[in-house]
């Protein structure tokens, strides 16, 4: 049935759906967030306006599959991540059209996004199986006031649900590095992506409910941050939350309590250049990390370094601009 399935089933007129429950859904508010077309400037999609009430439904879904999912055989997981990945590089070419509509992503470099997403997810898969099929060994010894008379196996359990808030740069990218190694640890997922990169992000998760996950295991809720976000942060249901962006972090930080955190919240790239280098190289690849896809980049060349020739590579580097 799901290998059946097209991506015309998560959209309602001209809304897209949210998913929860391997089912797509109309949000009961009856509202819709637009996106905004970013080289229009016109609203391009639509995605549902989730309630509280229907995060609460998804998060107590995610809590009953998760105990279930982390009982299922670990070759078993990542068949079926290997199984969302293939799909998913199937279906780079419509995925990577949204990217370019909500984002004004280059068009090549949206198509590298999902198939290096595909990639990723399989990674995940086949270092899920070698990490967490490894147990260690403890000698009672191993810390003072014990004899070596007893033995101790530790293993890695799942925490439970995790919250996943990928930005708008990578929708896709940064949200499958958050769901393939919760879901092979044996979490369930909660996906809330960026308003822009929902409908991509919405494409992307699709390729996993056809991949057949169990019920419940992924979910994507999409609507506005300032109505559902805080709620989504601070649910007694989530047991961690992998959030990548800017200065929201912070925020989350905060008001999260004691849940475990995962955050990336950008970088400051320096590019060193040496006194032996070839400058016309470090002139045009300076130029090239700092300004492709607009500098939008958390790895994105922010700040040079040189040890001489300071004003020639300024000159050099405004050439290039221009």
């Amino acid at each position: 049935m799901a290998g059946t399935a097209t991506f015309a089933e998560i959209i309602d007129g001209d809304v897209f759906k949210y998913y929860a429950g391997c089912e797509w859904k109309k949000s009961s508010s009856g509202k819709s967030v637009p996106i905004i077309n970013p080289t229009t400037g016109k609203t391009h999609f639509k995605v549902q306006a989730c309630t509280q009430e229907e995060v609460d439904w998804i998060i107590e879904s995610a809590k009953t599959a998760q105990k279930s999912w982390a009982k299922t055989p670990l070759w078993k997981r990542a068949e079926l991540l290997h199984k969302a990945a293939a799909i998913l590089k199937e279906h780079k070419a419509p995925i990577a059209e949204c990217l370019v509509k909500e984002i004004a992503k280059p068009a090549k470099d949206a198509v590298k996004e999902v198939v290096r997403s595909g990639d990723l997810v399989s990674y995940c898969a086949e270092e899920g199986v070698r990490i967490l099929g490894e147990g260690k060994f403890l000698v009672s010894d191993s810390f003072p006031g014990n004899e070596r008379t007893k033995y101790c196996l530790t293993s890695k359990i799942p925490l439970g649900v995790v919250l996943a808030i990928p930005p708008f740069n990578y929708p896709v990218n940064l949200a499958v590095s958050k769901i393939g190694p919760a879901l092979i640890a044996g979490n369930s997922l909660v996906l809330k992506p960026p308003t822009q990169g929902a409908v991509a992000a919405l494409h992307m998760v699709h390729c996993f409910h056809l991949a057949g996950f169990p019920k419940g295991v992924i979910s994507c809720v999409t609507g506005k941050g300032s109505e559902i976000g805080d709620f989504l942060t601070m649910h007694p249901g989530v047991n961690c939350i992998s959030f990548t962006g800017g200065d929201t972090g912070i925020a989350i930080s905060k008001k999260a309590g004691m849940i475990p955190l995962q955050m990336e919240l950008g970088g400051k790239d320096a590019c060193i250049v040496l006194e032996d280098a070839d400058l016309d190289l470090a002139a045009a690849n300076i130029v090239k990390g700092g300004f492709s896809y607009s500098g939008q980049r958390c790895t994105a060349v922010k700040v040079v370094l040189v040890m001489e020739s300071v004003e020639w590579l300024r000159k050099s580097i405004l050439k290039l601009q221009n």
